[in-house]
């Protein structure tokens, strides 16, 4: 018998409605912008009213921040794994199998990849969302593995900044992809870390 709580029919309804939405917007979002996604469009494109969709969210920038902190929360998450004895190199062999993984499963996993570069190069993007972004930086704790790797011989030799742009930018290449052609293969995931490797 699980501990878990039950949840009941009508609040799965409730979730499984508030995810609905989170996807089709997602999916115009990337497609259109922020800019000309309307409201009404994702009400007619999932059959239910505006005012249904007011239910949920009380704007369209109330759904892009939620998009958004999904967005933030996937590297936030991925540097929580339990790391304890794990070396550097073998880290990043574990978050790119976490990643990979995750664009298998999860199929708004590549397109919030989409969405979080678009975000970052807005201009546009109301004051509300332009804070979120300030606190995304998957750089940084990347770096810090880096140089630890590099002090044990397991990370090549180089600026760790920039060997940390090009594994985030290999990533996102490889998440962006797959949202475009999700039936073509991955690539491996030691090839995405032999970029790091010494």
């Amino acid at each position: 018998m699980s501990d878990t709580p039950k949840i009941n029919k009508r609040e799965k309804q409730r979730i499984d409605r508030k995810e609905q939405i989170l996807q089709c917007s997602l999916d115009m979002m990337i497609s259109r912008g922020y800019e000309a996604m309307k409201i009404r469009d994702i009400a007619k494109e999932l059959h239910i009213s505006t005012g249904l969709f007011f239910n949920y969210f009380e704007s369209k920038e109330k759904v892009y921040e939620e998009l958004v902190k999904i967005g933030i929360s996937g590297p936030r998450n991925v540097f929580k794994m339990d790391t304890d004895g794990i070396e550097p190199i073998a880290f990043f062999e574990r978050m790119t199998e976490v990643i990979f993984e995750s664009l298998k499963t999860c199929t708004i996993t590549a397109k919030i990849f989409v969405l979080m570069a678009q975000v970052t190069r807005s201009k546009t993007n109301p004051e509300s969302i332009t804070k979120l972004i300030d606190q995304f930086d998957a750089i940084t704790p990347t770096v810090s593995v880096i140089l630890e790797g590099q002090k044990l011989g397991q990370i090549k030799n180089g600026d760790p900044v920039a060997l940390a742009i090009a594994y985030w930018g290999a990533v996102q290449g490889v998440a962006e992809n797959f949202a475009i052609w999700p039936d073509l293969p991955l690539p491996k995931t030691d090839w995405l870390v032999d970029i790091l490797r010494a």
